[in-house]
């Protein structure tokens, strides 16, 4: 049964007072960028050096969470406080709208990737590359992998390239060849990652983020 979804659009125009001025990157030219994430955290702690990384480049950063609570036995009342939460973490990390579905945390993957899908692209504008996490280890969360499974589809859909931010996984000082190091503005990813309840310690998104090296690292799927 296809769930019934409620969308919460909150725009952010107003420019960072304390950002940095837009720079040069070896990130890939992306005019508008479509971020689909699980989790509220997701867009934070694993994802947010990345989104203003893009962001600096001058990029409109679109970010879209399928699911409005970590807990999936939290009651109702704690969506609007997770709306607001979610508008001004994106905002500090330079993204220029926030969109939060009606799903529960712990149950995308009862969702067809098909109809994820369908709702992301009713409520995303006009992009020209997607972002997710890399979620095709095998011992990915459940939401994770139905993130990157729809996120694919919206890419393939609209022709566009999609990125996924990889844990660091080798033990050289350089990535491989089909992984791009992204420089990380870690202090605001911290203010960010400070509007939103923090994952339990034993998260496997917690162990996952690198928000102690100054880089995280993307691939193409």
């Amino acid at each position: 049964m296809r769930p019934e979804v409620v969308v919460d659009i909150v725009p952010h125009t107003a420019q960072t007072a304390a950002g940095p001025a837009r720079q040069r990157s070896a990130l890939p030219e992306t005019r508008r960028l479509l971020v689909v994430c699980a989790h509220p955290f997701d867009a934070t702690v694993t994802l947010g050096g990345v989104i203003a990384a893009f962001a600096d480049t001058g990029t409109a950063v679109q970010v879209i969470c399928l699911t409005h609570d970590q807990c999936a036995a939290a009651g109702e009342g704690r969506r609007p406080v997770r709306a607001d939460e979610l508008m001004h973490a994106a905002g500090l990390l330079g993204a220029r709208e926030a969109t939060l579905l009606e799903h529960r945390a712990a149950h995308l993957q009862w969702n067809p990737p098909e109809v994820l899908a369908a709702e992301l692209r009713s409520v995303a504008g006009p992009v020209d590359g997607v972002l997710t996490i890399d979620a095709s280890a095998p011992d990915s969360h459940p939401d994770l992998v139905r993130a990157m499974r729809a996120a694919r589809r919206v890419a393939s859909r609209l022709r566009c390239p999609l990125y996924a931010w990889v844990p660091r996984t080798w033990g050289t000082d350089e990535p491989p060849a089909n992984v791009l190091a992204v420089s990380c503005d870690r202090a605001r990813q911290r203010a960010a990652i400070a509007c939103l309840d923090a994952p339990r310690a034993d998260d496997p998104c917690t162990a996952r983020a690198g928000t102690d090296e100054p880089r995280d690292y993307l691939t193409v799927l």
